[in-house]
């Protein structure tokens, strides 16, 4: 029997708080031969990134690898100390795409600085042969003007574009081993379809191996041979892809499928056509000037020409479009957070310029896309999340404390997590927090960039279903900023489809999702993945 190229047996990952041990995983097993991919699927929180931080060294200072054997070739990885490891394997044998882009480029250092130093660290070559692959590899993850790019800094990049430079510096080396944790979270759907084949070419040409972290089901169906499904830091389930995905033999792999094609039906409006606009819109501009270099000229960049729209009460308005079409600038300034450099938009009757910070705080709360740069490292969940009342309201720290946990179970999070910190959770746990501290002063209006984006498809369900009680309930008006279309049909009752910061198609979800009428956005919805359903009846799973 040939050997494998990884090989990981009962792997035991566990934290320590304060003299406590806790298992987060328990006796992960994964075999891999060179050039093959396995897709690692599950909820936020099972494990699923903690035993791929363990491989990669790259676990919190809280968590350590308590038994188990990880081996690369003939390589013992866990014998390694942490120079020789730096030297011959990160980076180098193993590199690894981090779901959360902010967290792994440099905020004070240009994006070709910290393409250039991978290589240059490794392979000992000049400066100018760096830039020249740096430039190679941006344009390998469709970067646009990627000379350009090099002499920008993460902040100056929309969260897609980040992404693709986060991917770009993963491949700088070019690995024989690659981890990837929801590398195309950040993405629209079509350059998500680009940069899944550019790892297939990628992997097919260097015969990397890979690894594949992610919570879309449609994805992992295209990308690997093999699956396994985790729950609990538990394996349930694992085999061929094809077989798990039409044939599972789990319960919690059968739901999972269930809550993917329960997303994939767009709902009909509910809201009534003469229902009084509560956001309004008109030819808002917004133009940005980039750094040129010493011998190229600065640049504007238009994010948005002349949009006009309105949103009526109790209506979910989604606006959708590829990284950089201007999507989040828009949504930036209904919010306030920027100016426009014409244009108006009008909350009821008030400009929403003319609104205090505070007021405008209390009317309309957003969700990002990011939540570890909005999320305060040093401070506990707990606080994050009661942080609004404190600011806004008059209440006892029993009261405070109450809400906060209420609030923290309807996003699903556990009263265990209170006292914990932003590094402590996963992706997906730290966008749950991020959404109860939009929501716990019952705003008007939400505008959401992407509030779904890090969340396994169980939970997607969850907070969609939870968004849309709140909204009915509170009579809450949403924007909704996405790229993943299942999420649009699913909760939206209009959709517009913005192109380089023009909207070139508006309409409702299911006449926009279903019969589009620009070419683009038909591109949009024939790039989706999706997990068909068996056409026979699938037995009952165990459990």
């Amino acid at each position: 029997m040939t050997k494998p190229f990884l090989d990981i047996r009962d792997l035991v990952v566990s934290f320590s708080n304060h003299g406590d041990r806790t298992d987060v995983v328990h006796g992960f097993n994964l075999q891999l031969g060179a050039g093959e991919t396995v897709g690692i699927v599950g909820a936020s929180g099972s494990g699923k990134t903690m035993s791929m931080l363990a491989m990669a060294r790259l676990l919190p200072r809280q968590a350590f690898v308590s038994s188990g054997s990880i081996s690369l070739g003939d390589t013992d990885l866990l014998a390694l100390g942490d120079s020789a490891f730096c030297r011959q394997i990160s980076g180098k044998r193993i590199a690894m795409i981090f779901q959360e882009p902010m967290t792994a480029l440099n905020p004070v250092y240009s994006i070709g600085r910290q393409l250039e130093e991978t290589v240059m660290f490794h392979e000992h070559v000049s400066k100018s042969v760096a830039k020249t692959r740096a430039i190679e590899m941006l344009e390998a993850v469709q970067l646009p003007k990627p000379e350009e790019r090099l002499n920008q800094y993460s902040h100056e990049l929309s969260g897609g574009q980040r992404q693709r430079v986060m991917i770009a510096m993963a491949l700088m080396n070019k690995p024989d081993f690659l981890i990837a944790d929801e590398p195309t979270t950040a993405l629209d759907v079509t350059v998500q379809n680009d940069i899944i084949k550019l790892l297939v070419d990628l992997q097919k040409r260097f015969g990397m191996a890979m690894i594949f972290i992610s919570h879309e089901l449609g994805v992992v169906s295209r990308v690997s041979q093999k699956i396994i499904v985790l729950r609990n830091g538990e394996i349930v389930e694992t085999g061929a892809t094809a077989q798990v995905l039409s044939q599972p033999s789990h319960a919690y792999t059968q739901g999972l499928l269930n809550c993917l094609w329960k997303l994939d039906d767009p709902v009909a409006s509910n809201v009534a056509a003469d229902a009084p606009p509560v956001i309004r819109v008109k030819g808002i501009n917004k133009t940005y000037r980039l750094r040129g270099g010493i011998f190229k000229p600065a640049r504007q960049i238009n994010a948005v020409k002349d949009a006009s729209f309105e949103v009526r009460a109790d209506e979910t308005l989604a606006i959708v479009g590829e990284s950089g079409s201007g999507k989040s600038t828009l949504a930036k300034i209904i919010n306030g957070l920027e100016a426009p450099d014409s244009g108006t938009v009008h909350f009821g009757d008030t400009l929403v310029q003319d609104m205090s910070h505070k007021d405008r705080a209390r009317l309309v709360q957003p969700i990002f896309q990011d939540p570890y740069s909005t999320l305060n490292p040093n401070q506990t969940i707990g606080y994050i999340v009661s942080r609004p009342l404190y600011i806004h309201e008059t209440k006892s720290r029993e009261e405070v404390r109450a809400l906060v946990l209420g609030t923290m179970q309807q996003v699903g999070l556990p009263p265990t997590f209170y006292n914990r910190f932003p590094n402590q959770l996963s992706g997906g746990q730290r966008q749950r927090v991020a959404i109860a501290r939009a929501i716990i002063l019952r705003p008007r209006i939400l505008i959401c960039d992407e509030p779904t984006s890090a969340l396994d498809v169980s939970i997607q369900e969850q907070i969609l279903d939870l968004l849309h009680a709140l909204q009915r309930k509170y009579g809450m008006t949403m924007i909704l900023i996405s790229h993943d279309m299942a999420v649009v049909g699913y909760i939206a009752d209009r959709v517009l489809v913005v192109l380089n910061g023009e909207i070139i198609e508006a309409g409702t979800a299911i006449d926009v999702l279903q019969t589009p009428s620009t070419a683009y956005t038909q591109k949009l919805m024939s790039s989706v993945y999706h997990v068909p359903k068996p056409a026979a009846r699938m037995p009952r799973a165990s459990q």
